[in-house]
């Protein structure tokens, strides 16, 4: 071979490890760690279900979460969407996210641990997931405990 050919492949072949190099790094990435504290933080199975259902959220490793998620990302457990707008927390750089009260009852529901198709009566801490992205494209998640108590009458 001519020495242009192999300089050609040389570069080709170059680049294309340098490519793949680079989608492993952007691949491999961690998410954004969060803070997640959910109001109200417990809740009695045969009670009315809150009506919203706020998380609030902060971020990790220096992180703002008032200034950088981007609200429309957010998702609880992976598929519900907050109910109404997402707005600053009274302390701190973190937002309150307000949920439907039915779909956090539905996700904790999907925790709980039942026998012939009624919740064990117990007290259970359940954790919940919160994930998202940021504005500038990486991902954030987090989890926060909701304490459920299911009594002995609630079949």
């Amino acid at each position: 071979m001519k020495p242009k050919k192999l300089t050609l492949i040389s570069i080709t072949l170059l680049a294309i490890l340098l490519i793949g190099a680079g989608v492993v790094v952007v691949l491999s990435q961690k998410p954004v760690g969060a803070n997640v504290k959910w109001d109200p933080k417990g809740y009695t199975w045969r009670d009315g279900v809150p009506d919203p259902w706020n998380a609030e959220i902060g971020l990790k490793g220096g992180h703002k979460a008032q200034t950088e998620i981007n609200a429309t990302t957010i998702r609880l457990e992976g598929q519900y969407s907050n109910s109404s707008a997402i707005y600053n927390a009274t302390h701190g750089p973190r937002i309150i996210v307000p949920f439907n009260g039915n779909d956090v009852k539905a996700a904790l529901d999907s925790k709980l641990p039942y026998h012939m198709g009624s919740a064990i009566p117990g007290r259970y801490r359940l954790s919940l997931d919160i994930n998202g992205t940021l504005y500038t494209g990486e991902e954030f998640q987090g989890s926060g405990i909701i304490v459920v108590t299911v009594p002995e009458d609630s079949g």
